[in-house]
């Protein structure tokens, strides 16, 4: 009799339990969502709805009975994307993405449970990375950072680049800190603790893709990086959910991002940029003015000084070594101009790319010219009437194949 009792209080506790979850906005942190409609459906059974209160919290009695994955929880409210997800539900925090208006615009939200306290979601792209400690790149932002359990961490894609390869990542921060601070070698969670992270992708008003983190390989149980997917240079997302090491960490938030970012460029057949700062964006730009006003001053060393410091702080400006190559050609230091010409070819891009292709070939044309190898001459004069037509092109090209006959 004692044990009927003690299994009807165990069924009464099941059926009767409540099921409570929290709601956020995925982009600003700690915003919580009132008046959100909360849907449970389950196959054969009447929908149970409520809606979250003023701390976008929903408390009901646990729907079906049953918080288990036949049961289905389908967020609902104007001006966010609609979110489906498979329970089990209680206790966990969800966080809504408000609709995205660019065509080319793309939201990534991470979350997980209680634990790892700090798992870190990353995008890495070109000579971009965004992530905690640069939270602002091309087009792209980390929105929300969370450091104590369940997110959101949320990074969005403004208007997507075509030609770029967008790969997106988490980190297990808190097995890489604990490392680095205990220095006893490598150092990883009990996989249980990693079972309920999770990534959704949004675009438009729609919850598009939703990622569970997947076992850790045999072999792999060190590893801290996951990669859901990334995104190909034509706007395709590619599904991956592959598991990859982080290599042995390194002391330091520089060797931290860059061994991340060398990992995943191997990884991904990607050239490995270093990603630059806003700050230090903007502190090039600056720099390179003041190269431009020296240059028209005939200032040419203080000209390529400056050029120089700005493009410590940002190699990947082809503007600057164009810049830089005429000044190198006005102080006589010939071939030292010609590979900033060649550099700002190479990483020409934009509305501007073919202005600064036909200007840096034309002034290596001039070069050669001047130096009498007209062959190397006219090839360069016609690579840079490919690049733009420009009647000062075509006459040098006349004037080449002249003096070749």
């Amino acid at each position: 009799m004692k044990k009927l009792l003690m299994l009807m209080a165990l069924c009464t506790y099941v059926v009767f339990a409540d099921t409570s979850v929290s709601v956020l906005d995925a982009t600003i942190k700690g915003k919580t969502l009132s008046d959100v409609e909360v849907t449970f459906q389950k196959s054969g059974e009447s929908s149970i709805k409520t809606k979250t209160n003023s701390s976008g919290i929903a408390t009901l009695p646990t729907p079906f009975g049953n918080d288990s994955a036949d049961v289905m929880m389908i967020l609902k409210k104007d001006g966010y994307a609609s979110m489906a997800v498979k329970c089990p539900c209680n206790g966990f925090v969800y966080a809504m993405s408000p609709v995205l208006t660019n065509l080319d615009s793309i939201r990534v939200v991470l979350q997980w449970a209680d634990a790892p306290k700090d798992m870190d979601l990353h995008a890495y792209f070109g000579d971009s990375h965004i992530y905690f400690s640069h939270k602002k790149g091309n087009a792209a932002n980390l929105d929300v950072d969370d450091t104590d359990g369940f997110g959101p961490e949320t990074i969005t894609i403004n208007k997507r680049i075509d030609g770029k390869k967008y790969v997106f990542f988490v980190h297990n921060f808190s097995s890489w800190e604990k490392e680095i601070r205990d220095s006893k070698g490598k150092y990883s969670l009990p996989l249980d603790k990693l079972k309920n992270v999770k990534v959704y992708v949004y675009i438009g008003s729609s919850l598009v893709r939703t990622y569970t983190m997947p076992e850790i390989p045999s072999g792999l149980e060190n590893a801290r990086i996951w990669v859901p997917f990334y995104i190909d240079e034509e706007g395709k997302i590619i599904d991956k959910n592959i598991i990859i090491d982080d290599g042995d960490p390194q002391a330091g938030s520089t060797n931290f991002s860059a061994g991340l970012e060398e990992t995943i460029a191997k990884n991904f057949n990607l050239d490995y940029k270093r990603a630059i700062s806003q700050a230090d964006k903007q502190r090039a730009k600056t720099l390179n003015n003041q190269g431009e006003k020296a240059y028209h001053a005939k200032d040419y060393q203080k000209a390529i000084d400056l050029y120089m410091e700005s493009i410590s702080l940002n190699p990947y400006d082809g503007q600057t070594y164009s810049n830089l190559g005429l000044a190198y050609q006005r102080a006589g230091n010939l071939a030292e101009a010609n590979w900033a010409n060649r550099k700002a070819i190479e990483l020409a891009s934009g509305a501007n790319a073919n202005t600064i292709k036909a200007s840096s070939y034309y002034n290596i044309a001039r070069i050669y010219e001047e130096k009498g190898e007209y062959e190397s001459a006219l090839q360069n004069f016609k690579n840079a009437q490919n690049h733009k037509n420009n009647k000062v092109y075509i006459n040098a090209i006349k004037r080449m194949e002249d003096a070749l006959h």
